[in-house]
């Protein structure tokens, strides 16, 4: 059973599951055993984990960030080294980590989530949720315009390199944001102005319901899996809540 079978009901409970261990565990070894869950699950259901290389590039680059903030502005603990106002507290590392751990978990979740649902099913979901279609469907449209608008920003680049744009180094990048996102902005507001009016000169909204080419049913193990995550769900906030009381 792979993960594009699964019902978007049944991975959106997934996704607000590993959100909550996220955000309730406190320890770098209870974040790193629910890390390595979301990684098995990731091989099991999906054979690799190819398309989250860019993923981990970005993880690195966001840890890297919050070491350093940590180490300069972490002020709990023992002081272990000091350099003019620069200090260094025991806790830096530690708290590292566990942001670290954290932010990996709910992107990892995050792309599990996003990736694995085509926009359709993201409409039918929220239409599942009484949520009025008019709404739902702007959802799916937005996720459906993401790769278009990244193939207009990509034509803008070529085009404003073939008039003589330099974009060779980071700093050209930099340089060229201003030339790029500028004609970028124009077409992507030209864009949804037609889009707009095509849904328009269609008749969308005029009624209260619509009919869809496709429709979402829970299966035997969706229900399963929704209730037992769910169930944990409900235990885990229940043993963080009760003590407070």
């Amino acid at each position: 059973m792979g993960l594009s079978k699964l019902d978007p009901r049944t991975k959106l409970a997934w996704y607000v599951l590993m959100i909550n261990f996220s955000l309730i565990s406190g320890t770098a070894v209870q974040l790193s055993i629910v890390l390595l869950v979301e990684v098995m699950a990731s091989l099991i259901l999906m054979g690799s984990l190819k398309r989250y290389k860019a993923m981990i590039v970005i993880l690195l680059l966001l840890g890297l960030q919050i070491l350093v903030v940590q180490l300069i502005f972490c002020r709990e603990g023992v002081l272990i080294y000091q350099w003019g106002i620069l200090k260094i507290y025991s806790q830096a590392l530690p708290l590292a980590i566990t942001g670290i751990l954290k932010a990996g978990i709910i992107v990892l979740a995050s792309m599990h989530f996003f990736t694995s649902s085509s926009p359709q099913e993201f409409t039918l979901m929220l239409i599942k949720f009484k949520i009025p279609y008019r709404f739902a469907m702007l959802v799916g449209l937005s996720v459906r315009f993401l790769p278009l608008m990244k193939a207009e920003y990509i034509s803008i680049i070529d085009s404003q390199r073939a008039r003589g744009l330099r974009m060779e180094s980071a700093w050209d990048n930099l340089k060229g944001i201003f030339p790029t996102f500028l004609p970028f902005l124009y077409r992507s507001v030209r864009r949804a102005t037609e889009t707009a009016l095509a849904m328009e000169l269609r008749g969308y909204g005029r009624t209260k319901t619509r009919t869809f080419t496709s429709s979402l049913e829970l299966r035997t193990y969706d229900v399963v899996l929704i209730s037992g995550m769910l169930m944990v769900i409900i235990i885990s906030l229940t043993s963080k809540i009760l003590p407070l009381i």
